[in-house]
Parts: C-alpha cells; sequence; structure tokens
C-alpha cells in the first residue's frame, strides 16, 4: 500500500495509513466551522502505534511573505492543538470510513510525533525565513509542545532526519 499526498510542490509517499488532513470532508464541513482561528496540519497519519501530525511549509516560492519566526511556532501549535482536538469527534461522527478509520487509529496510538516539513528561501533571499535555524525552530516549538511531543522534528528534502516517508519536488 503507498499513499501519496501532494501539498504544493512537494509530494509525501507513505507506506503506512496517511491522510491530508486539511482536505477532509469532516475538517472542511463541519470541524472549521466552530470557531474563527481553528486550522490543522496538513497530513495526519499513523504507523506502529505512532500517530504523526505533520505540517508542511514550502518557502521556496517567488511570492512568499516575509514571516517572523513566532508566528510560524505559533501557527503549527495552534494547527496541532486544532488538530489533536478534531480527531475524537471525527471518529465518532464522520460519515467517510477512511476518516473514521485513521481517527480510530491515531485516537489508538501510543506515541504522537509532530513533524515539520520545512523548505527555507534560499539564503540571498532577503525573507526573514531565509534566515532561521532548524535548531531554533525545533527549540521553541519543543517549548511550546513539551506535552504532545517532547521532541519534534523539523525536516527538509535536504535534512530528512529519518522519516519514514519519501518526500520528491514536483
Amino acid at each position: 500500500m503507498s499513499i501519496v499526498i501532494q501539498e504544493g510542490n512537494l509530494s509525501f509517499s507513505f507506506d503506512f495509513e496517511a491522510i491530508k488532513f486539511d482536505d477532509t470532508p469532516y475538517y472542511r464541513n463541519h470541524f472549521i466551522k466552530i470557531k474563527n482561528g481553528i486550522s490543522a496540519v496538513d497530513i495526519l497519519a499513523v504507523d506502529n502505534n505512532t500517530g504523526y501530525l505533520i505540517e508542511i511549509k514550502d518557502y521556496t516560492y517567488q511570492d512568499t511573505e516575509n514571516l517572523k519566526l513566532n508566528d510560524l511556532v505559533e501557527a503549527i501549535v495552534n494547527k496541532v492543538i486544532s488538530t489533536l482536538s478534531a480527531i475524537l469527534p471525527m471518529k465518532n461522527n464522520s460519515n467517510n470510513t477512511a476518516e473514521k478509520n485513521i481517527a480510530h487509529s491515531f485516537s489508538s496510538a501510543n506515541e504522537i510525533k509532530v513533524f515539520l516539513h520545512l523548505e527555507l528561501s534560499p539564503p540571498t533571499s532577503k525573507l526573514e525565513q531565509s534566515t532561521w535555524s532548524f535548531q531554533k525552530i525545533q527549540m521553541k516549538l519543543k517549548n511550546r509542545l513539551k506535552p504532545i511531543d517532547a521532541h519534534p522534528k523539523i525536516v527538509s528534502m535536504k535534512y530528512p532526519n529519518h522519516f519514514s516517508w519519501i518526500v520528491t519536488k514536483i
């Protein structure tokens, strides 16, 4: 079984259960309407009793807007918390079997891992994102997400950090 999920110019290939969470009918048609400011991670995946929350940020586009590091961290924390709060009702209330199954698998997982897949703008760029350090982002996320995942991972195509899926540029 190979599941391919496309996000922008990146393609993610999984050999285990995964969905593009922020595009699911349950999230789009029901959960997002609860409150302004709710957002979700891009991919929800489950493998061997480990649940993965994967957020994808690709700042290699020409029209990328400048962003402060603290704003990125705040957005990711919000997405992780919102996604986690959507999984239980999705498991119980979704009309889509695939959504219900992965929500059930994720709810039964023994461990949750948070991944930020980050493609930075070139160092010659005038964007603040071109100067970001993976270690600094990881430290800030670790401080904020410690009750959920004490060791969130920041990865990219250049620095894959041994994740369990394949990422290619389209």
